[in-house]
């Protein structure tokens, strides 16, 4: 699905973005962000499946399907040399 899917299929559903940040307890801005697919959470991608009724392997299809491209902070660690 895309962002405007999932925001469509949410709004259809009668589940807001507020609503499913106050279930988890995050900002209202996380959720959004992870309907953008800018964030990874797998905690709130479950949550957004949930409000819209469908797995979330099938809500964030590129996720959960797609190439891993999640990386670990020691990918990103100080590659200076001393």
């Amino acid at each position: 699905m895309t962002p405007k899917q999932r925001k469509d299929a949410l709004k259809k559903q009668k589940v807001t973005q507020k609503a499913i940040a106050q279930k988890l307890g995050v900002s209202e801005m996380s959720v959004s962000k992870a309907i953008h697919e800018l964030i990874v959470s797998d905690r709130i991608y479950a949550a957004v499946a949930d409000g819209i009724g469908k797995p979330k392997e099938q809500v964030f299809n590129a996720y959960y399907h797609g190439p891993k491209l999640r990386r670990t902070s020691k990918a990103f660690g100080n590659t200076r040399r001393k």
